[in-house]
C-alpha cells in the first residue's frame, strides 16, 4: 500500500511538473512578440518619457529579465541610455517628454550632466512638457536641453523652494498619546513632527541653510544653461507660476506647441523615435565589456533582514546587502566596486551590518567608490564610511550624523477609553518598549545611555574615516543635514559628481586608463534564469528543475499581474521632506 501511495505521489508530481513546463512554454510563446526586439533603424532619435519620480535602481526582477522593453527604467538605465546614444552614430538627437516629471534634486543633476554630455557630441536635445506643474525639478532638468517646448495652455511652476515640517504635538496631546523620543543632538529632527509644537530653532537654522544651498544651485544651473543672469532668474521665480506666453517672453521657453510638434522638431519629420527601454534592449548598455566593476545599490530605508525581489515598499535589507557583498567577493573578476547610496538611514544595527560588509570589500583589496544619490543621511552615510572615495551631487542631502530613539505611549488614550492593562513583569526594565505606558525613570536613563553609545560610535568612526578630530566631528555632526556642496566644503565627502565620475575614480583606483573599457555588473546578479530550468530538465535533474520552476512561475505570475494592471512593478522613490516648488 505504501509503495502504491508513493508511486501515486510521484505520478502527480511528474504531471504537475509537465503542466508547469507547458504553462511556461505557453507564456513564452504568448509573449514571444514582445521578447523579439525589432532591429533599430539606421537613423533615429532617442525618446525619453519621465512622468513621475524615478527609482534610483532599475528593478532586478522578472519584468527586467523576461520582458526588458517593458521594465521600469531606473536612474542608472536612463543615464546609460543617454550616454550610449551620445556615442552611437545612428542616434541623431534626443527628445524627452517631461510632463509630470518629479525627479529628486540630485537625480536631476545626474540627468542634467548626462544631457550635457550628449549635447557635447554635437547632437540636439529637445525637452517638452504639457505643463511644468510638478514643482521646479522638471524645469530644472529641462534647462539642460537645447530647446524647451511647452503646451500653450501650460504653466511654468517655477516658484522657488518650499520646505514644510508638520508639527503634531498638539494633536498627540489631544488624543492622549505621549511621544517620548531622545535625539543626539539638536539638529536631529526626525521625530520633531511628533515631539514639538513649534519649529525648533536648530532645525529652522539647518533647513534654512539647506534651502539656500539648493536654491542657489538651481538658479545658477538655470541661468547658465539659459544664458541669463542669476538675478533675472530669481526675478522670474518671484513672479511665478508663469503662463506659457509669459515664460516664452522671459526667455525660459523656446517654443509653444504640443508633443507632436516638439517631436517633429527633434526628428525633422523624417526620423523615427526609439524609446530608451527598447534602445537599451537592442543596442545594449554601455560599459558591457572590459575590466569588471561591480555596481552595488543601497537604496531605501535601511532595515534588518532581507528585501525580497517583489517587495513594493522601498527598503534596503541588511541580509540581502551582505549576500550581495558575498557574491562580489566570490567573483574573482571584480576589480572595484561602485556603491550607489540613496537612503535616509534607518536601523543602526542594520547600518552597521552594511558598514562591515563594505569594510570586507576593502579588506579584500577592492577599491570602493561611494556615490551618493538624492540622500545619504544617517545610516546611509554611516554605511559608506569605509569607502575609498566618497562622491555626492551638489544637491545630495547627506550627513545627519546623530541618533534618535524612543516610543509613543498610549496610556492617556487608554485611560480616556476606559481600557485597563493587566501586567505580569519580572525585571526592572521589562516592558521598556511597551506602548501602554511611559518610560520609567530607569528606562529613560537606559535609553539615553544607548543613544549616547550610538552617537559616540558613529562620530568616532566618522573621525577615523574622514581624518578628523573628535571635536571637529562633533561640530559637523549633532544630527545636522548638509547638502553635498556644503558636505564637500567641510570634508564629509571627497568630491562632487555621479555615476560618470564614480566610474572614472574606479578606473583610476585600479590603475587603468581613463578611457579603458569596463564591464559594469550590478550585484546581486539576476536570479531569474530560465536557462537553469532547461539545463536541469535536459540533465534529468528533476529537483533542480522544480526549484527553477518556482522562480519561473513567480516570474510568470508577475507578468500576468503586470498585464492586468497595465504597469510594471511599482518601485517608488523615497521622497525627501524638501521639495523644490
Amino acid at each position: 500500500m505504501r509503495r502504491i501511495f508513493v508511486g501515486l505521489l510521484a505520478v502527480i508530481g511528474a504531471i504537475s511538473l509537465l503542466s508547469m513546463v507547458g504553462l511556461i512554454a505557453g507564456l513564452w510563446w504568448a509573449f514571444g512578440a514582445f521578447l523579439e526586439e525589432d532591429p533599430l533603424p539606421e537613423s533615429f532619435v532617442l525618446a525619453l518619457e519621465i512622468s513621475d519620480e524615478i527609482p534610483e535602481a532599475s528593478p532586478n526582477d522578472a519584468i527586467a529579465a523576461f520582458w526588458p522593453t517593458q521594465a521600469e527604467l531606473g536612474l542608472v538605465d536612463l543615464v546609460d541610455a543617454i550616454d550610449q546614444a551620445a556615442g552611437d552614430d545612428r542616434v541623431k538627437g534626443l527628445v524627452a517628454d517631461l510632463s509630470g516629471a518629479a525627479p529628486g534634486f540630485a537625480q536631476t543633476q545626474e540627468l542634467r550632466a548626462a544631457v550635457f554630455r550628449f549635447r557635447a557630441t554635437g547632437k540636439t536635445a529637445v525637452a517638452f512638457a504639457d505643463s511644468f506643474e510638478s514643482g521646479a525639478g522638471g524645469y530644472y532638468l529641462a534647462s539642460a536641453f537645447d530647446q524647451i517646448w511647452m503646451q500653450p495652455s501650460g504653466l511654468l511652476g517655477l516658484t522657488g523652494l518650499s520646505m514644510e515640517l508638520p508639527l503634531a504635538r498638539g494633536l498627540m496631546d489631544k488624543i492622549g498619546l505621549l511621544p517620548e523620543f531622545e535625539s543626539r543632538y539638536e539638529y536631529k529632527g526626525a521625530m520633531s513632527f511628533l515631539t514639538d509644537r513649534e519649529f525648533p530653532p536648530a532645525l529652522r537654522e539647518n533647513y534654512t541653510r539647506i534651502a539656500e544651498s539648493l536654491y542657489a544651485q538651481m538658479v545658477s544651473g538655470i541661468a547658465s544653461a539659459r544664458r541669463m543672469s542669476g538675478n533675472n532668474v530669481s526675478d522670474v521665480i518671484d513672479g511665478g507660476p508663469l503662463l506659457a506666453g509669459e515664460a516664452a517672453n522671459n526667455g525660459l521657453i523656446d517654443g509653444l506647441g504640443y508633443a507632436r510638434e516638439a517631436e517633429l522638431l527633434a526628428t525633422g519629420g523624417t526620423l523615427e523615435t526609439v524609446g530608451a527601454g527598447q534602445y537599451l534592449a537592442s543596442a545594449g548598455h554601455p560599459h558591457a565589456e572590459g575590466v569588471r566593476i561591480a555596481l552595488l545599490h543601497l537604496d531605501g530605508q535601511i532595515d534588518r533582514g532581507d528585501d525580497g525581489p517583489l517587495e513594493r515598499q522601498r527598503f534596503a535589507g541588511s541580509v540581502n546587502f551582505d549576500r550581495a557583498v558575498d557574491e562580489i567577493l566570490e567573483d574573482d573578476e571584480v576589480r572595484a566596486v561602485i556603491l550607489r547610496i540613496s537612503s535616509p538611514g534607518g536601523s543602526f544595527v542594520a547600518s552597521d551590518t552594511m558598514r562591515r560588509a563594505v569594510l570586507r570589500l576593502r579588506e579584500a583589496d577592492l577599491p570602493v567608490i561611494a556615490s551618493f544619490g538624492d540622500m545619504a543621511a544617517s545610516g546611509g552615510y554611516y554605511a559608506a564610511l569605509p569607502a575609498t572615495h566618497v562622491l555626492a551631487h551638489p544637491g545630495t542631502l547627506t550627513g545627519s550624523i546623530g541618533a534618535v530613539g524612543g516610543k509613543i505611549s498610549g496610556a492617556g488614550l487608554l485611560d480616556e477609553m476606559d481600557v485597563a492593562i493587566g501586567r505580569v513583569e519580572i525585571g526592572d526594565n521589562a516592558g521598556i518598549y511597551s506602548v501602554t505606558r511611559p518610560f520609567t525613570q530607569s528606562q529613560s536613563l537606559r535609553m539615553k545611555r544607548i543613544l549616547d553609545s550610538i552617537y559616540d560610535d558613529f562620530t568616532t568612526k566618522v573621525g577615523t574615516a574622514r581624518n578628523l578630530k573628535q571635536d571637529e566631528v562633533d561640530a559637523l555632526a549633532r544630527g545636522r543635514v548638509w547638502t553635498g556642496e556644503d558636505a564637500r566644503r567641510v570634508g564629509l565627502v571627497d568630491g562632487l559628481g555621479g555615476y560618470s565620475e564614480a566610474l572614472q575614480l574606479a578606473r583610476q583606483s585600479i590603475g587603468i586608463a581613463p578611457d579603458a573599457p569596463v564591464e559594469r555588473v550590478r550585484f546581486p546578479r539576476d536570479d531569474y534564469d530560465t536557462e537553469a530550468l532547461l539545463g536541469a530538465l535536459a540533465d534529468g535533474d528533476i529537483m533542480s528543475a522544480v526549484l527553477s520552476l518556482g522562480e519561473v512561475a513567480r516570474m510568470a505570475a508577475v507578468i500576468l499581474e503586470t498585464q492586468r494592471l497595465g504597469t510594471g512593478p511599482l518601485i517608488q522613490a523615497e521622497a525627501p521632506h524638501m521639495r523644490i516648488r
